[in-house]
């Protein structure tokens, strides 16, 4: 049996099974100071026939995850050829595709009664590559198969696996995941032993025990688990003033930790990554420049497209629109509507604000469409307190849409622009965020990053609750806590370890 050499390079492990462990990703993953284990890993279930998804944005780790898995499943003794890895970057067409995984499964897969795990990293390089799965999985080559098919971009691969009714499995948990840059929780726990001791001691990983604390909160009280972190806040403030500059991303983090700056070729990667993404979706590097220019100059205010487009040289206020979309299908931006509290749903044709995904991202984007030196020029960033709470606020928009996802009740069909919004009143007032529930009164969350707390700070919240007849309201601060008018006002590093 002749392997093609290609295959072999890609899975050196078939010749050697201690190749898996010289593999750079796992050498990488292994010295860095960032290694803990993303969450999401333990939400695959491999012992059964299912056909998962994993979308997220470029260079969050996704494929440092899939080489993670294979060296567990080697550990575990499965046999390595029953273990498949395949980057797409140079397939471009289905059939490619299906004669590609067809090899490994009927000539080189050592025993069909045995499961093969494949993971297929960056499928939507692969154009209509749901048809290569179809027809594998209609000529019943997917028995005793779990895939793993990875992609960053959001809209590609979701309606392509949508075109693969019946023939993805059947499992507990969702098919179609995401892995985003690390939350706030996970960076802390990652970073600080006495963070996460103290996470362990209050089983803060498991979902329940966290959700009864926010209702805690919720009902205007304080509870004990708060209390006890609150013994950490010089910590968890140092570690949130890491976040805010590096994000969530490990490879950032890692180089930041080791040498107390961000390199330039970081910073270069990502953009490269992302406009590389968005050419193979026709979009134009002088227009994205100019929308992310307008974005960064708008960052978290209500916006229409019309008025994004204004000192752009882009014609159609529909085009800002498609570029838009563009960004945060690739999850490199995303955008919330206003909440129309009579219909309970959002106002689609009111301003819209925009915030990055991440912090780093933030700082990737303005280095690119400034030309200044990005470490040097995100400090500056950050010395301004007016930035830097438009920032915090981008990071808790973030975690708002993860929140709601854990709170909504069919997440098969959970879209965060259905499930947080920003509300204004006729009075002007706002309130930050506000999470729709399917099942109880929605939640009213406003951000006040500043040293104190007025009464002024409660306006918006007041009279949301009045309108909605909602008990349901927070406010994060920069440091403050304690509750006023049967509110809790929490720090935000201290609420982001629940989310």
């Amino acid at each position: 049996m002749s392997i093609p050499i290609e295959l072999m390079d890609q899975n050196p492990w078939w010749k050697n099974p201690e190749e898996i462990f010289q593999d750079k990703r796992i050498v990488t993953l292994s010295k860095s100071t960032v290694c803990g284990v993303p969450r999401i890993k333990h939400t695959f279930e491999l012992d059964t026939d299912a056909v998962y998804t994993l979308r997220g944005p470029r260079q969050v780790g996704k494929t440092t995850l899939l080489k993670d898995m294979i060296q567990k499943l080697i550990k575990d003794n499965v046999a390595a050829r029953n273990i498949f890895y395949y980057t797409c970057d140079l397939i471009d067409n289905p059939k490619t595709l299906a004669e590609t995984l067809s090899s490994y499964l009927e000539t080189i897969r050592p025993d069909k009664k045995q499961r093969a795990y494949l993971f297929i990293d960056e499928i939507s390089s692969v154009k209509d590559w749901q048809k290569a799965i179809k027809f594998l999985a209609d000529k019943d080559s997917l028995t005793q198969t779990t895939l793993i098919l990875t992609g960053s971009h959001t809209l590609d691969i979701k309606r392509a696996s949508e075109k693969l009714p019946g023939r993805r499995g059947d499992t507990k948990d969702l098919l179609d995941k995401v892995m985003l840059p690390m939350k706030f929780s996970e960076y802390a726990e990652t970073l600080s032993k006495d963070v996460n001791a103290t996470m362990l001691q209050h089983h803060m990983r498991k979902w329940e025990n966290r959700k009864a604390i926010l209702t805690q909160l919720l009902e205007g009280e304080i509870p004990q688990e708060i209390k006890e972190f609150s013994f950490l806040s010089k910590e968890l403030q140092k570690l949130f003033q890491s976040y805010i500059l590096t994000g969530g991303i490990a490879r950032v983090t890692d180089e930041y930790l080791k040498h107390g700056e961000i390199s330039e070729n970081i910073y270069k990667t990502y953009v490269d990554v992302v406009l590389g993404d968005l050419a193979k979706w026709g979009k134009r590097e002088n227009y994205l420049r100019q929308v992310i220019s307008r974005v960064v100059e708008t960052f978290g205010s209500p916006i229409s497209w019309n008025t994004l487009k204004q000192g752009t040289d882009i014609a159609s206020h529909n085009t800002i629109a498609e570029y838009i979309d563009t960004l945060s299908d690739s999850f490199v931006v995303h955008h919330m509507f206003c909440y129309d509290a009579n219909r309970n749903k959002p106002a689609y044709q009111k301003e819209k604000k925009l915030y990055f995904t991440d912090p780093f991202f933030l700082h990737a984007m303005r280095a690119w469409i400034t030309g200044k030196k990005p470490f040097v020029s995100t400090l500056e960033y950050l010395e301004d307190p007016m930035k830097v709470g438009v920032l915090v606020e981008g990071v808790a928009a973030d975690h708002m849409a993860r929140l709601a996802f854990r709170l909504c009740e069919q997440k098969q069909l959970f879209c965060s622009e259905n499930s947080v919004m920003y509300w204004r009143g006729k009075k002007g007032r706002e309130v930050d965020f506000i999470l729709k529930q399917s099942s109880s009164k929605p939640i009213a969350v406003e951000l006040k990053y500043q040293s104190r707390i007025t009464s002024r700070d409660f306006y918006g919240v007041i009279d949301f609750k009045k309108i909605v007849n909602s008990p349901n309201a927070l406010i994060l601060s920069k440091e403050t806590l304690e509750v006023q008018n049967n509110v809790a006002i929490v720090p935000i590093w201290l609420f982001l370890l629940i989310v």
